[in-house]
């Protein structure tokens, strides 16, 4: 039996931030991650003031984690036609790109605003996974990536952090714990102590892959074009990633990119 349950070194847990808008907060939030070795994606729009003139500082201060779509200009995407969700994210895209320097395929709604309709324009625009703000309160990954559900806003956090860190080693405990919010929620020191406790409960822990968005998506897209053989002793792995999988609930094997291993 074959199960992709593990991710990239072998692990088992995967931890992911989200947030939204782009705010001046992000510069203190982004050093609270790199202080403590967490990913986060920020879902930016572009037709925000001041926008144009800090491109080469949100370059810097975006690295390392993932710069992505939140439509150019924030507006509510079930109520607009298709051509008009298309030129919002294909303008927020090229916007993106000048700065991150690489193809901006993720996003987040814009106020959790999102329908069938819509996931098949943001399709049509190359867009891949766009997160919710549905909280499932659970630690499942997605079923359909064009409709992400987070675990939970960071206000409401902190319990389901501890829960996820104390089953860490449960082998019936779903793998990925995705916190999302606003920068801008941040509005006092009480605010930042709390986001501190959360971020350094789930940090430096060896058993879990702290990822962006994007990299939990190309990974799950990996795992899935594995080819199997019937009897499951010859695996193939045409992506351009490193894949781990488990066999038989006992053993952790590392297909690499392009490599047929035999067991």
């Amino acid at each position: 039996m074959i199960q992709f349950n593990v991710f990239p070194g072998g692990k088992k847990r995967i931890v992911t931030f989200s947030y939204d808008d782009g705010h001046v907060n992000d510069v203190r939030l982004v050093s609270l991650f790199n202080k403590y070795g967490v990913k986060g994606t920020f879902h930016l729009n572009d037709k925000r003031a001041g926008f144009d003139k800090r491109k080469d500082e949100m370059r810097e201060l975006y690295r390392g984690h993932e710069i992505s779509c939140h439509t150019s200009s924030h507006g509510f995407l079930t109520n607009m036609p298709a051509s008009s969700i298309i030129n919002e994210v294909f303008e927020n895209r090229r916007a993106l790109e000048e700065i991150a320097g690489y193809p901006v395929i993720g996003m987040s709604y814009p106020s959790g605003d999102y329908s069938k309709a819509v996931e098949d324009s943001l399709a049509a625009c190359g867009i891949v996974y766009s997160r919710t703000t549905v909280a499932t309160e659970k630690f499942n990954l997605p079923e359909n990536f064009l409709e992400w559900h987070p675990t939970c806003h960071h206000n409401k956090a902190l319990p389901l952090c501890e829960k996820f860190m104390a089953n860490i080693d449960s082998p019936w405990e779903r793998p990925l714990l995705y916190i999302w919010g606003h920068a801008h929620e941040l509005r006092c020191e009480d605010d930042w102590t709390l986001m501190e406790k959360i971020v350094s409960t789930v940090a430096g822990c060896e058993k879990i892959w702290y990822a962006t968005n994007i990299e939990i998506y190309r990974y799950r897209q990996a795992q899935r074009s594995l080819v199997v053989s019937a009897d499951e002793k010859i695996m193939y792995n045409p992506s351009a990633l490193d894949v781990w999988i488990e066999k038989d609930k006992t053993d952790i094997i590392c297909i690499k990119a392009g490599e047929t291993v035999t067991l």
